[in-house]
């Protein structure tokens, strides 16, 4: 099975494939769905889609790091990450596609 990335520009055709609305509509849909995620998770909220998964974020403490390159220590500051949990009817959906 050959690996393809999924771009924003093939996720806006597929939404005027559904739809029927321009590619310029399209992608502003997509865009807008993206920046609410973002909002939301700015702010520390949960933003779960339903039968897809749970977006959230968690704070990570700082700390030293080493370069493995020239092994010299360097700060990591503490920042947020994003973490997704995959919903259980995706996962089934994935993994029934298993041969």
């Amino acid at each position: 099975m050959e690996k393809t990335t999924v771009t924003r520009d093939k996720v806006a055709r597929a939404i005027k494939r559904e739809t029927g609305v321009n590619i310029k509509k399209a992608a502003e849909i997509l865009d807008d769905a993206l920046l609410a995620i973002i909002d939301k998770l700015k702010y520390d909220k949960l933003v779960s889609i339903r039968l897809f998964g749970t977006f959230s974020t968690s704070q990570k403490k700082q700390r030293v790091g080493r370069n493995p390159k020239t092994m010299k220590e360097a700060v990591i500051p503490a920042r947020k990450v994003v973490r997704f949990k995959v919903s259980p009817t995706l996962k089934k959906r994935i993994n029934d596609n298993i041969k």
